[in-house]
């Protein structure tokens, strides 16, 4: 290197291991992590959480589903799904960068890294497939339109070139045709300029086919896999149509905002639906897709009047643009590009350097039209708009700059632009590596521990919701594998994918269609945040007229507390032979429950596989309320039976955990020990001394 002068493609090798250096650096120090549910679902089902590897996939094209399948059956022991982003995101960014460093050697190499540097983010650490699928169309268009100069200026790798920029294309609507749809918007400045040629030249023959016939080949393949998608994947009558339509109502709902209830109260009551229910439709809690269902959806869209435009939210996004990392990158360059400013006359590219600008605000109008725009959309958006202003630019700032990059000159300035970027993302490339992973916090070790316990005995419980937005994933590393059949007896509740055909099976070895009915009809525990259990409870009360009455607390592992849902129990049996008694009462958790314990006159033989209630009736309203108890036998876990279980040791006590009364259980109640076997229940004789000295 310092007899002769470093040649195209040793600069684009180097290129490729810094790449790799950063992204071993991204992995080891900063904490990947998914960057939504959405990830976490399709990982999940990639990696056959859900029961068996598939190639449908909620949200993403089929083909791509097949690619990740057949990864997983030749090695079903890595997280393919992760591995095979990673593997497309790298590839991309490498492409791009050998693409620039080849039309200029210098000022590409200092593009190529400082590009690296700024997609470590959001790109490696915060992984998320519509940014993948934004990075790897951005690369597939930097390509194609490479690969048309070369080949017009018959230059080597014009053809060869193009073809990685279709597939690239091809890939990119695969993972995620709503990313492809907005980079393709981005990407029509890269191709106006050859508009502008055909004006100049007359050259029609010329035109179609060097700069028409690449691009209709890609938009040929693409539209026609959605086609072939929808052909031999989306037939009538098959789980996946049905899903798909389900889907699409849910985002014309969901994705652009539920209309609030006071401005549309007489629409929603029109169709049967209270304020709890757009409370829940706000939140997203839809998992009863018997009660929000497609039809609901799109009658609520129809009759959601147009909005006003939303003026406060374009000053909103406008200040946050201005603070975006890849957003001043894309504007430092442009600067560059401008200088000198005498000169600014001359230059050629200020079509497309400039259209990105006009794209990238033109995309967000529309979605500030109709709501505020999504913090992942930005993020796709900015990625390839720093792709496409860079790659612009890159020629006419090589013409000023190429020549100067030499010897000490070339270090000095890789020094300024490295550390310029790291300096504008030093929030992103700095500030995680002094914070610990996520996976190793007590919450995430604590849903570990809950997994490892729930899921020695699957018969006895849901965890539901767990601690965080993300929700459970957060417990795993994006490199790791899920256990087999992880979601069988784990689902998250309130999200849209409960309609997913995955789901709807995974529930049918429960015996069950519906997620919710399946918790009334069952002795199984739930692990569900608080928050979510209020949204719950006032739904279904207005909507089951009381199937659903209150809940009880009946264990907790770790820092989660577990919960039976308790319903109105149908055919109910009065039993005046057998007896049992309500021996004491006490408050817990700083008197957010009553505690009753209670003894039950039966023998261990006649209990097991039994659970226990406790069912109450107000003297002065006849109101009901029933609420599950657990036997006073603990297993290896330190968790108390909610199944009477002879291998255990053998007991007459039982505990009710309950939210704290208005007022005591006293004779105001008339109260009763409820044994319940599978769907029919004995109200035994009951005794109650909880204010009194007990017998004996």
């Amino acid at each position: 290197m310092k007899k002769k002068e470093i040649t195209v493609r040793q600069m684009q090798c180097l290129f490729t291991v810094f790449h790799m250096l950063m992204v071993a650096y991204a992995v080891l120090f900063l904490h990947p992590f998914y960057g939504s549910n959405d990830e976490f679902s399709l990982a999940a089902i990639a990696s056959g959480g859900y029961g068996k590897y598939t190639q449908y996939f909620i949200y993403i094209h089929s083909g791509f589903g097949w690619l990740l399948k057949l990864f997983y059956s030749a090695v079903p022991n890595l997280n393919w799904y992760t591995l095979v982003m990673y593997g497309l995101i790298f590839l991309s960014l490498t492409f791009v960068g050998a693409v620039w460093i080849r039309r200029a050697k210098r000022t590409g190499m200092l593009l190529s890294m400082a590009l690296v540097l700024a997609c470590v983010q959001p790109l490696y650490v915060e992984l998320q497939y519509t940014k993948t699928a934004a990075a790897v169309t951005a690369a597939g268009y930097v390509l194609l339109f490479a690969g048309m100069d070369d080949r017009k200026r018959k230059k080597a790798g014009g053809c060869p070139g193009m073809a990685a920029g279709i597939l690239l294309l091809l890939l990119g609507s695969w993972i995620r045709f709503h990313a492809f749809g907005m980079v393709t918007l981005m990407a029509f400045g890269l191709w106006l300029p050859r508009l502008q040629s055909l004006w100049k030249d007359r050259d029609l023959k010329r035109f179609l086919l060097w700069d028409c016939a690449p691009c209709m080949l890609a938009f040929a393949l693409v539209f026609g896999s959605i086609f072939l998608e929808n052909l031999l994947v989306y037939t009538p009558g098959s789980p996946e149509a049905h899903y798909r339509e389900y889907d699409r109502a849910r985002q014309q709902l969901l994705d652009y905002g539920v209309p609030e209830w006071d401005e549309y109260q007489a629409e929603y009551e029109a169709m049967g639906l209270t304020r709890t229910d757009c409370i829940n439709l706000q939140n997203w809690l839809i998992a009863d897709y018997d009660r929000y269902t497609e039809e609901t959806f799109r009658t609520i869209t129809d009759f959601r009047r147009a909005r006003p435009f939303q003026w406060e939210y374009l000053l909103d996004y406008l200040v946050i643009l201005a603070k975006k990392p890849l957003f001043l990158l894309g504007a430092l360059v442009t600067v560059l590009w401008l200088f000198p400013l005498s000169t600014m006359t001359k230059r050629k590219n200020r079509l497309p350097v400039g259209y990105p600008y006009a794209a990238l605000l033109g995309i967000y109008l529309y979605f500030i039209a109709i709501y505020r725009v999504l913090p992942i959309v930005v993020t796709a958006c900015l990625l390839s708009f720093v792709i496409f202003v860079w790659f612009a630019a890159e020629e006419e700032i090589a013409e000023s700059w190429e020549g100067r990059l030499t010897g000490r000159r070339a270090l000095a300035a890789g020094a300024v632009a490295m550390a310029s970027v790291v300096c504008i993302c030093f929030r992103m490339l700095v500030t995680p590596a002094f914070q610990p992973p996520v996976q190793d916090s007590e919450p995430s070790a604590a849903f570990r521990s809950l997994y490892d316990t729930i899921s020695r005995e699957k018969k006895i419980y849901y965890a539901l919701d767990p601690f965080t937005g993300n929700g459970m994933e957060l417990a795993y590393s994006i490199f790791e594998k899920l256990p087999d059949g992880y979601l069988t007896n784990v689902f998250a509740l309130g999200g849209w994918e409960t309609e997913s055909p995955q789901v709807v099976s995974n529930l049918a070895a429960y015996e069950q269609r519906s997620l919710l009915t399946s918790l009334y009809q069952s002795d199984r525990a739930v692990l569900i945040s608080n928050t979510l259990l209020e949204h719950i409870m006032l739904h279904l009360q207005d909507t089951y007229d009381g199937i659903f009455i209150t809940y009880s607390k009946v264990n907790q592992i770790g820092n989660f507390d577990l919960f039976a849902l308790n319903y109105k129990m149908s055919g109910l049996k009065d039993n005046d032979e057998l007896t049992a008694s309500l021996d004491r009462t006490y408050t817990a958790e700083n008197e957010r429950y009553d505690v009753f314990e209670a003894t039950v006159n039966l023998p261990p033989e006649e209990l097991e596989g039994r659970s226990v209630f406790l069912w109450m009736e107000s003297v002065e309203s006849g109101k009901r309320r029933m609420y599950q108890g657990t036997w006073q036998q603990q297993d290896e876990d330190g968790l108390y039976s909610m199944l009477y279980d002879t291998g255990l040791a053998d007991t007459d006590q039982v505990r009710f955990m309950i939210p704290k009364l208005s007022y005591p259980l006293d004779d105001r109640y008339e109260v009763h020990i409820v044994i319940r076997d599978g769907d029919k229940g004995v109200k035994i004789r009951t005794e109650n001394h909880l204010y009194g000295p007990a017998p004996g």
